[in-house]
């Protein structure tokens, strides 16, 4: 029988992965804790996933499959909005798996700490498992807005997150629509900066998989989008009089990705992007580039902005890549380091 008040609502967008989907779906059925509600969204699937979804659904009735012509994980994740039911709402990505007892774990630190999210740590497979970074221990488990920033946490993926329902929807918090990469940076900046207590649980639940070929993995033009999704979270941040507070983290994170995007561009593709970055950066962007701590900003990435405002001749391009190389050594898990050269190798 379904269950009419489950804890958690898990909600599971779908793409064309089935060579994953099973696993993935196992480790949610599995859960140990068993009154769940489990949301499927088939984005118009062209593969065998429906397939799948049909079978496990059949055999699993807290299983509810909804379809769609395809349109972007944004636009799956938002269409579960109305089957919500959960106190508690949890998304997962379809080529990912959980540990069994992430639901437990996160429902009992949500309960604890009347939290509107618990934020959690995951491991990233690229295929060498490497753990993200534990959260500080000498500070407070539990974090309260007004009186304290959550930048500690920082913003993170959807997965990372454990949202308590009715703030989630109250909120509006929704991921951007349409076909394009990014689609949950500004949802995910929204609850962030939003909640009014979040709480994190140092415990690794969540299995990342990056997988070549996928969408957030193939740079494209469409991946320019990231500087107008940037500019949508600083107009949110200012109409909920939030910007100052957090401007020095929204830069921060705004610098780091999009030294990410243009890592992965394609080379044909990297005037362009490089462009358009140095347009949009702002007089603080810079300095707070310029005298953020590395923890923040590291130095790599300090090099790869005076690349950006100064001339991308030889000399400042050398630089910066001496710089990225010494980082990418040092810096770097061996499993990282790895692939870091490998991919140069290669490129």
């Amino acid at each position: 029988m379904t269950i009419l008040q489950p804890k958690v609502t898990i909600i599971l967008p779908v793409y064309n992965v089935e060579q994953y989907l099973r696993q993935c779906l196992d480790s949610v059925v599995n859960q140990t804790m068993r009154d769940i509600q489990i949301v499927c969204i088939n984005d118009g699937a062209t593969d065998g996933s429906p397939a799948i979804l049909k079978e496990y659904a059949a055999k699993d009735p807290r299983i509810e499959v909804y379809h769609q012509e395809n349109q972007g994980g944004g636009s799956a994740r938002n269409a579960a909005y109305p089957h919500i039911h959960g106190k508690y709402t949890y998304f997962v990505d379809p080529d990912d798996w959980l540990e069994l007892d992430l639901c437990q774990q996160c429902w009992d630190k949500a309960e604890a700490t009347e939290a509107d999210m618990v934020v959690l740590r995951y491991i990233e497979h690229s295929p060498f498992p490497v753990p993200s970074p534990p959260f500080d221990p000498a500070l407070p488990e539990i974090r309260q807005f007004p009186n304290e920033r959550h930048d500690v946490v920082g913003t993170g993926a959807p997965w990372q997150r454990f949202w308590r329902s009715d703030f989630f929807l109250s909120n509006n918090i929704r991921f951007s629509e349409g076909k394009r990469p990014y689609n949950d940076v500004f949802a995910t900046w929204k609850g962030f900066v939003l909640a009014n207590r979040l709480s994190v649980l140092n415990n690794t639940l969540y299995h990342y998989r990056i997988r070549t070929g996928s969408y957030q993995q193939t740079i494209d033009e469409k991946h320019f989008c990231i500087v107008d999704t940037f500019d949508e979270v600083e107009k949110m941040l200012h109409e909920n009089g939030r910007f100052e507070s957090y401007k020095d983290v929204f830069s921060a994170r705004k610098l780091v990705v999009y030294h990410y995007s243009y890592d992965k561009c394609p080379p044909s593709l990297r005037p362009k992007f490089r462009e358009l970055v140095r347009r949009s950066l702002s007089t603080y962007d810079r300095e707070f580039c310029r005298t953020a701590p590395k923890n923040l900003v590291p130095k790599h990435i300090k090099r790869f902005y005076e690349m950006i405002d100064g001339n991308p001749g030889l000399v400042s391009t050398m630089n910066y890549y001496i710089t990225l190389a010494i980082y990418g050594i040092t810096k770097k898990s061996p499993s990282q380091i790895f692939h870091w050269i490998i991919k140069r190798i290669r490129t």
